[in-house]
């Protein structure tokens, strides 16, 4: 009986030794994996840093230094949240263009757009029966379209950094003029730098009023005119 109670006891024991190891052996996989992530992670901020000039007090955190790094003409991915949303306005702005098309154009195709004109907004009531299908058709079609997702081209992290350079409104993100770099300056700074620039008085005067007003009123009527009489002329500007 006692033989038999050892080997009971030997055998749990063994069990609770192995299940021991596999806890001890998860918990140093998952350490690894992480001190892996931190490593690579600070290998990717080192690399990043080379192409971000720093010139401000403010403590940038390795996630912003990583968006700046990717540079000024970098695109994010968009998101899907309105995605449906923003299709259904664009497509709603070209039913509103065709109805004023159909309402306003005489078929003449003289109309010379004037390169200042402000949108109306103006939303004008049916068109035709053909027209009207068409974009019932149209709309119902696009209604049934399923929207795939795609990898985002930014972690969370560097959506948050993305956000927070956005909203920082004590510095400014400027591009490096010798190089492809990424510059972050003082906001402070860049205006007392400009304002350096503009009080020398070798290239600068100051002026008592401003001329804006009168430049407007004799610039508007010549670029109407260039515009407007070169293409009447057959010929476009070159200049």
């Amino acid at each position: 009986m006692s033989n038999k109670k050892n080997r009971r006891f030997k055998a749990r024991d063994k069990k609770r030794k192995i299940a021991n190891n596999k806890e001890k052996r998860k918990r140093y996989n998952i350490c690894r994996q992480h001190r892996r992530r931190q490593y690579i992670h600070a290998e990717k901020v080192q690399k990043a840093i080379k192409y971000v000039e720093i010139f401000t007090k403010e403590k940038l955190c390795n996630a912003e230094i990583l968006v700046l790094a990717k540079g000024l003409k970098f695109i994010p991915s968009p998101r899907l949240q309105n995605a449906k949303k923003t299709l259904i306005n664009d497509f709603n702005e070209l039913a509103r263009k065709m109805r004023c098309k159909y309402h306003f154009d005489d078929g003449s195709n003289t109309y010379n757009r004037h390169p200042f004109l402000l949108k109306s907004g103006h939303k004008p009531s049916w068109a035709n029966n053909a027209i009207e299908n068409y974009l019932f058709s149209t709309r119902i079609e696009l209604e049934k379209i399923q929207i795939n997702t795609f990898k985002d081209n930014l972690s969370k992290n560097e959506r948050m950094a993305l956000q927070s350079l956005r909203k920082n409104d004590r510095i400014i993100v400027k591009k490096a003029d010798k190089n492809s770099s990424t510059v972050v300056l003082d906001k402070d700074l860049y205006v007392k730098m400009a304002m350096n620039q503009l009080n020398d008085n070798i290239h600068y005067e100051t002026i008592n009023e401003s001329h804006t007003t009168a430049i407007k009123c004799l610039s508007v009527p010549f670029l109407e005119y260039r515009t407007f009489g070169d293409f009447e002329n057959g010929h476009e500007l070159m200049d």
